[in-house]
């Protein structure tokens, strides 16, 4: 005779679709607070509005090179679907991979991983060594223009561009995902305070890098797992300041929108780093 069961299984909990959302826009330092938004009870549309804001805020930190394409998302209440050009490319339950691979058949860069697309669709594009005079008479009186991108300090590039009334400027910084990590797992190995673990790991590097390093201190599926975290495709290399009516024609307005711009990526990209090399120090025996 069959045993009664005294338990039953509990069934497989579905993924919460904001939630992932929410962790995909933290690669990008967007807080867009998108389950909160959920469980307030509100309605798809309003959903959809804060979805695409947030996934446009995301797409001018990760530096993707992508704003001449126009990007939204939406859910049906079990999924999120991302879309380029009202064209749909992939569906958040998928993970983070497919997207990021969506996301990079798109894109054209140079060697130093600045993208090669206008930020306009056509328009006046102005040579990276143009006068400054000539920059200044663009800024006050031209209509739609770009420039090419610009050397800047600390390995950085900017550009510039009008669309319509608003000013843009660019500053950009190219890391990848897995170079943003491997430097995450610099700052971790550094910590250590068991000096002969520390050193093992220093050997382990010149073989496999830091980051190869420090997975392989954990243990063998750990590489497994991060490739499963959006963290892992995806990070901050730009961020973008805009100006609108009058000041948007103001030389000395866009002189300050790259100094702010410029102090927004150094402090977006090392609070970055900090927070991968606390995901990379979960679990890590720190001795």
């Amino acid at each position: 005779m069959a045993r009664t069961k005294t338990k039953t299984e509990a069934a497989p909990t579905t993924p919460n679709p904001y939630r992932t959302f929410d962790a995909l826009m933290a690669t990008a330092a967007v807080d867009s607070q998108i389950e909160a938004l959920a469980e307030s009870g509100a309605d798809r549309a309003t959903l959809d509005q804060a979805l695409t804001q947030a996934l446009q805020d995301a797409q001018r930190r990760w530096g993707l090179g992508l704003h001449h394409l126009t990007h939204a998302a939406q859910t049906d209440g079990e999924d999120i679907t991302l879309l380029v050009d009202a064209r749909p490319i992939a569906r958040l339950s998928e993970g983070s991979a497919p997207l990021a691979d969506a996301y990079s058949t798109m894109r054209a860069t140079d060697e130093t991983g600045l993208s090669l697309w206008g930020a306009l669709p056509d328009g006046h594009r102005v040579p990276a060594d143009a006068p400054a005079a000539r920059l200044k008479v663009l800024i006050e009186d031209a209509r739609d223009f770009e420039t090419l991108w610009t050397p800047a300090r600390g390995d950085a590039h900017h550009r510039t561009w009008r669309s319509g009334d608003t000013l843009y400027v660019e500053v950009a910084r190219p890391a990848s995902a897995e170079a943003a990590l491997s430097d995450a797992a610099w700052d971790v190995i550094t910590s250590i305070r068991d000096r002969v673990f520390q050193r093992e790991l220093m050997r382990r590097s010149e073989e496999v890098g830091m980051l190869g390093a420090l997975l392989g201190a954990r243990h063998a599926g750990a590489r497994s797992n991060l490739n499963l975290l959006p963290d892992a495709h995806f990070t901050v290399q730009a961020t973008v300041h805009t100006a609108q009516g009058p000041d948007a024609r103001n030389a000395e307005t866009h002189r300050a929108l790259l100094r702010a711009a410029s102090a927004e990526l150094d402090e977006l990209q090392s609070h970055m780093t900090k927070q991968l090399a606390t995901v990379l120090r979960h679990g890590l025996n720190n001795r």
